[in-house]
């Protein structure tokens, strides 16, 4: 039988759909491509913004629309928190999703179990998020859609922004257990994989149900690479107040930690940030964007922006643009606020109109452009380590620098996806940088 998935949103759910690909694969389903017919569709959806529940729900009706017959099913956050049986056959949500084929043979008759005993394993799933308090382990997946391995580390987030859904379908914060990561990591180099990137809801809170600190996680990058085969460790989206003398200090020993830090910004005005209920001011960001920079001082500093937050004034957006603009980041991701049923922005006041909003986002996009094209010209003249992961067919290697800079390497002679290499960087614009002379590390 053939299965074919599609995924939504975050690297998170990329790595989960691809341990549950590889479960499929291994009980014999052959895996093709979402455009291609197939007998089971499963799509890992978002809700992360309107925009993303949109999307969807579109690619669920897409689904049934190629292919009456298939098996649709849905999981993710989008399934979580809004009803989708109008779309899929079988709907998960953010628990359980490490039963989605036995949940599919179950559907198809594969299995012994009852089609009332499977739609009782649905309602669970989606009814249990809010109780979970154990990390659902998906096993170990060495086989990924990407140069770079994803290692899943921890679920869920305690914090409630006011604009976030995302705690209510994810639930609670579940750090996964040390002994599975490594056990992955150690695969995943056995696989060929050379960097890895450490992924979750809320990386910076991994090993705070355990009592541990905010530098877990680089405590836990420090064992991983002492890992033969791995060679470039990169972290997830960091909380800025996560950002540790210790913490950076561990970062700072550690010579296979990429200098690369997305720190989640969401707004540059102080009044707005108290009013998403982030807990800290641009003052302290400023303060950990300035240590990193004098630890590390070749890193790339990247982030994400919300505008059009409720009640967000043109002087309160004057202020997000000039904080921006006064940090640098070398990459810039810009979203438009949207309201998320069940968080406390969505019943504020002061909703922002769509045209106001719109123009903000084209603004911070143009700054984020400038940015990005001041931060590759910053990297032309030093020699790059690059993790080649395409080839184009016009002789043209693509990839990204340890600081997570784009990379287009012309001629790609000898060169092979998922290998690590050194290269000049010759020229660049706000898009790639563009590198010669490339060598094996």
């Amino acid at each position: 039988m053939r299965a074919a998935f599609h995924t939504l949103g975050c690297k998170t759910n990329h790595y989960e759909t691809d341990a549950i690909a590889l479960r499929f694969v291994e009980a014999g389903f052959e895996r093709v491509e979402f455009d291609d017919p197939a007998d089971v569709y499963v799509i890992n959806t978002c809700t992360v913004t309107g925009e993303a529940d949109r999307k969807s729900r579109q690619m669920l009706r897409r689904a049934k629309r190629q292919a009456p017959d298939a098996v649709v099913v849905a999981m993710g956050c989008h399934a979580e928190l809004s009803d989708a049986r109008n779309y899929a056959d079988i709907v998960i949500g953010t628990h359980g999703k490490a039963r989605a084929l036995e949940l599919v043979l179950d559907y198809l008759g594969l299995s012994c179990a009852s089609q009332v005993e499977q739609a009782e394993d649905q309602a669970d799933a989606l009814n249990a998020i809010a109780q979970e308090d154990i990390f659902e382990e998906l096993g170990i997946v060495d086989q990924q859609s990407e140069c770079r391995a994803h290692i899943k580390i921890e679920d869920g987030c305690n914090s409630f922004c006011s604009y976030c859904a995302i705690p209510l379908a994810r639930g609670r914060i579940r750090s996964r257990e040390e002994r599975a990561i490594l056990a992955e990591a150690q695969a995943l180099a056995a696989a060929g994989y050379r960097e890895i990137v450490l992924t979750g809801i809320h990386v910076c809170s991994y090993g705070l149900d355990r009592g541990e600190g905010s530098h877990a996680v680089v405590a836990l990058a420090a064992k991983l690479a002492q890992i033969s085969g791995i060679e470039r460790i990169r972290l997830g989206s960091l909380e800025p107040l996560s950002i540790t003398p210790s913490f950076i200090e561990l970062a700072w020993d550690n010579p296979k930690l990429c200098p690369h830090f997305h720190l989640s910004l969401q707004s540059g005005s102080d009044t707005v940030l108290k009013r998403m209920n982030r807990r800290y001011t641009t003052s302290q960001f400023r303060s950990v964007a300035q240590a990193l920079r004098k630890a590390f001082p070749d890193a790339s500093l990247t982030t994400d922006v919300i505008v059009g937050f409720p009640g967000e004034t043109d002087e309160e957006f004057a202020e997000t643009l000039q904080f921006c603009r006064e940090i640098g980041f070398a990459r810039m991701h810009v979203f438009r606020y949207s309201p998320r049923q069940g968080t406390r922005a969505a019943s504020m006041s002061g909703q922002v109109p769509a045209p106001v909003s719109a123009g903000r986002s084209h603004a911070l996009q143009d700054l984020a452009e400038q940015m990005a094209a001041a931060f590759h010209l910053s990297q032309v003249g030093q020699p790059q380590s690059v993790l080649v992961e395409t080839l184009t067919a016009h002789g043209i290697a693509e990839g990204y620098t340890a600081a997570y800079v784009p990379v287009r390497i012309e001629p790609a002679t000898g060169l092979n996806p998922g290998q690590i290499v050194t290269a000049q960087p010759v020229r660049a614009d706000g898009q790639f940088l563009y590198c010669t002379d490339a060598n094996p590390a």
